[in-house]
């Protein structure tokens, strides 16, 4: 701000000078002009090729009418033919196959930790004594768990 402040001592000393506002709005005033002289070859710049760009579509008339018609009827077409394209890939053989795959690994997955579970309930029965309900209990499993069966692909 205008006031200045100065800590000596055990002391804080304010000033202010009575120019410092003229000063600080004369910096900002030079400031400004340096951006409108940097600004300025831009906007001439830009200007010239906006020129250059209307001078162009000028002569075309109807032909343009004609083109943005055409380009709105494609873009349809090609959004058409993109929602087709996603309903249609749900039968892709690769995408079954891959589907297939994915769950051939998932069960052999679950069987692989079916096996581990009915081991550490072998294990809690045989070597540490439990009862089998007590060890069913313990792992939180109840006396229908079994192998999953695998899934038919449609």
């Amino acid at each position: 701000g205008l006031v200045d402040k100065a800590k000596i001592g055990g002391s804080n000393y304010f000033w202010s000078f009575p120019g410092k506002k003229d000063r600080l709005l004369q910096l900002k005033h030079e400031e400004n002009l340096a951006t409108i002289e940097k600004i300025g070859p831009a906007i001439t710049e830009a200007e010239t090729k906006l020129a250059d760009a209307k001078r162009g579509r000028e002569e075309e008339g109807e032909a343009r009418a004609k083109k943005l018609r055409k380009l709105d009827t494609l873009a349809k077409e090609t959004k058409a033919a993109t929602e087709e394209l996603a309903r249609l890939k749900e039968n892709d053989p690769q995408a079954l196959a891959d589907l297939d795959h994915e769950l051939k690994l998932v069960y052999q997955a679950a069987e692989r930790w079916t096996d581990n579970i009915f081991n550490c309930k072998s294990y809690l029965t045989k070597k540490r004594s439990m009862s089998s309900k007590e060890a069913n209990r313990l792992l939180g499993i109840s006396d229908a768990f079994d192998y999953p069966e695998m899934p038919k692909m449609k």
